[in-house]
């Protein structure tokens, strides 16, 4: 595949990762968030079904794999909790900002911490720029707004996050798109024994609209998102596939705008800013090489 192809598809999955937000608020009108959950990896394990036999992938993981895709899918169960009533209580736009940055700078930190990493200079700058980028967008001179319900929530799934980062890198043996198929599927079981008492809640309740966007969240958001994802990190190597993800939290907040008619806090963008240079620096990108990328368009 080009590397131009490659980079349309990465773009769309960046986008597909940002209107999620979107999404999951409109449907949180319809479901709790129990019920979201299981129909989101419900949906999402059978378009990895398919993902899976037209690549033409094993499904296959030792059972080291499934008990790591076991594990990860308590987790998501976590972070969708949190995500989900997050959205429901607070702005999607706002949440879609401070959760997608705040992620990689603190899965870093809790790597730094379990593996007692020394940290350098640039790390710290980095570190120093998230903590920056992070009081800005929560507006710390106003705790009376920034720390309500929804802040909380959005706080607690981007605490959660790391959970699921960490353990999924445990797994190196077996497609990693297999290992999102039974991650996926034990989320959608573990919620269905664990909190809806076997009962599988009801699609009865969805017209249109809300059929529209339990399909991007699951189809579109989630199996294409993480197959052309991970496509990438197999071509490209995780660094390089990572610098794409600046366009979550700028769509989130585009699609949030557009479709929910949030308003833009100077605040937010200025904090997603401080905080989409802490990934960037937390990654390696000290400077943007124009040559390098004007000769990767041209491949």
């Amino acid at each position: 595949m080009q590397n131009r192809t490659l980079t349309i598809l990465m773009v769309l999955a960046m986008i597909a990762w940002g209107s999620t937000w979107v999404s999951a608020k409109i449907l949180m009108g319809y479901f709790d968030a129990y019920s979201l959950i299981f129909w989101r990896f419900f949906f999402s394990a059978l378009g990895l079904v398919f993902v899976l036999f037209i690549s033409k992938s094993s499904f296959k993981i030792d059972s080291k794999g499934l008990f790591l895709a076991f594990v990860s899918a308590m987790g998501l169960i976590a972070y969708n909790y949190f995500f989900f009533l997050g959205t429901h209580f607070g702005e999607a736009g706002f949440g879609g900002v401070l959760v997608t940055t705040l992620n990689p700078i603190l899965t870093f930190v809790f790597i730094a911490i379990i593996g007692r990493k020394f940290l350098n200079i640039s790390d710290m700058i980095a570190l120093m720029f998230g903590a920056i980028g992070v009081l800005f967008i929560l507006k710390i001179w106003q705790l009376d707004i920034s720390f309500n319900r929804g802040v909380l929530y959005f706080i607690l799934a981007a605490v959660t996050w790391p959970w699921i980062t960490i353990v999924s890198s445990y797994f190196k043996n077996g497609s990693a798109l297999a290992f999102s198929f039974y991650m996926f599927s034990f989320t959608a079981l573990g919620v269905l024994v664990l909190f809806l008492n076997l009962k599988v809640p009801s699609l009865n309740i969805l017209d249109s609209v809300g059929w529209i966007n339990l399909l991007a969240l699951s189809l579109y958001g989630t199996t294409f998102g993480t197959s052309i994802y991970f496509m990438a990190t197999s071509i490209w190597g995780g660094r390089k596939a990572s610098g794409y993800f600046f366009l979550v939290p700028i769509t989130a907040l585009f699609f949030a705008s557009v479709f929910l008619a949030e308003r833009i806090d100077i605040f937010t963008i200025i904090g997603g800013i401080f905080t989409i240079l802490a990934i960037y620096q937390l990654n390696g990108y000290n400077l943007i090489d124009i040559k390098q990328k004007a000769l990767f368009w041209r491949t």
